[in-house]
């Protein structure tokens, strides 16, 4: 048979196959929906947190307002009792703690140093490291207005106390996340991922069914027509998280549509062939399944994108590129996110196209010896 007979019965075979269907899919469209959804709010807003004022003067009193006016902390009051606060910070109830000592606002009133101590739950990095975060700024802006006022006092105009406490202005802007936020730095990561898996489980399921009924194709045609079906699966999810989805749930996009195009047909093809490659493993209906979906989170960790790839080992570090992923992670982000052209993502290119020669090479020579 020819190389479109081949892929018009691979089409046949993954509507006849519910569970294929599903992944191949089905999949993508749930996760481009739900995996985004707890990732709306960007950044980790009010976190419960304990206020201990153990001075309770007039300026312990301005800071707990400025930390109450705070939007990313809710402030509980509570007793003094050390015992009660620590067992809120080991079960979870609160993420950080403030205690205001004795002496503080006399400590102000004489010039000097007044202390605040702040603990927050290493347990959860992001809600501890933003309570911390929160009341730094809030400490550092009632002190810059202490200052401000001492310095009105001594004769100094408005402005030159401002110039004084701040001879240097700062502005920081964040490139491509203007926002700051997880979400945008997170998802069009995980979204190439998830492209990636849904196809190799969902190929290994179909495949795996046909092997245990000793109907998996074989021939060069048989190969290179699902292969052909398989790409085009994934492209259309591709082109949908990219082009659409991405809209859809308000992050940026701003590469040209041809340099997307191009990079993931490249992409698509490249999976396509690495799900045969699998296809031809995996000898039973649910082992792919099994065995793929807990490789998700190492790919992502060994790609060098949530973790710094400098900091892998040697070994992790050259043996990542074998992995579409890393490759296709940085690629996308770079265009979709960065506005990056094809030439910027020369290296992901030229990887993804050797991979996918290696790996079409490989399959057409298994599954022309298959028995």
């Amino acid at each position: 048979m020819t190389i479109w007979k081949h892929s018009l019965l691979t089409w046949r075979a993954i509507f006849k196959d519910k569970g294929a269907m599903l992944l191949l899919f089905g999949a993508g469209l749930v996760y481009s929906f739900f995996y985004p959804l707890p990732y709306h709010y960007e950044q980790v807003q009010s976190v419960p947190t304990i206020l201990v004022d153990q001075d309770n003067s007039t300026s312990s009193r301005t800071l707990s307002r400025m930390l109450h006016a705070s939007p990313y902390l809710d402030i509980r009051q509570a007793h003094n009792d050390a015992g009660v606060i620590q067992e809120a910070l080991w079960h979870g109830d609160v993420m950080a703690m403030i205690i205001v000592p004795s002496g503080f606002h006399i400590n102000l009133l004489a010039g000097r140093t007044a202390e605040l101590q702040v603990a927050s739950h290493g347990g959860y990095l992001l809600a501890g490291s933003k309570a911390l975060m929160n009341v730094t700024e809030v400490a550092m802006t009632m002190g810059a207005g202490i200052t401000l006022q001492k310095a009105q006092s001594m004769g100094a105009n408005p402005q030159q106390a401002t110039d004084s406490l701040q001879p240097l202005v700062l502005e920081t802007r964040a490139l491509y996340n203007p926002n700051d936020g997880y979400g945008h730095s997170i998802v069009p990561a995980v979204m190439v991922l998830i492209i990636q898996q849904t196809l190799l489980i969902g190929v290994t399921l179909l495949l795996g069914k046909k092997t245990e009924l000793g109907q998996l194709p074989k021939g060069s045609n048989a190969y290179l027509g699902m292969l052909l079906t398989f790409s085009i699966i994934a492209l259309l999810n591709t082109l949908y998280f990219f082009a659409v989805a991405i809209r859809i749930q308000q992050y940026a996009h701003l590469g040209e549509f041809l340099s997307l195009l191009v990079f993931a047909i490249v992409f698509c093809v490249c999976i396509a062939a690495f799900a045969l490659l699998l296809g031809r493993i995996f000898k039973t209906r649910e082992r792919g399944l099994q065995l793929l979906l807990i490789t998700s989170v190492p790919m992502l960790f060994v790609s060098g994108y949530s973790w710094p790839a400098e900091s892998l080992p040697d070994l992790l570090y050259y043996a990542r590129w074998i992995l579409p992923t890393t490759s296709g992670i940085h690629g996308f982000v770079g265009i979709t996110q960065l506005g990056a052209s094809l030439a910027d993502v020369a290296l992901e290119l030229k990887m993804l196209l050797c991979l996918a020669i290696l790996m079409i090479a490989a399959g057409l020579i298994s599954y022309r010896q298959q028995n």
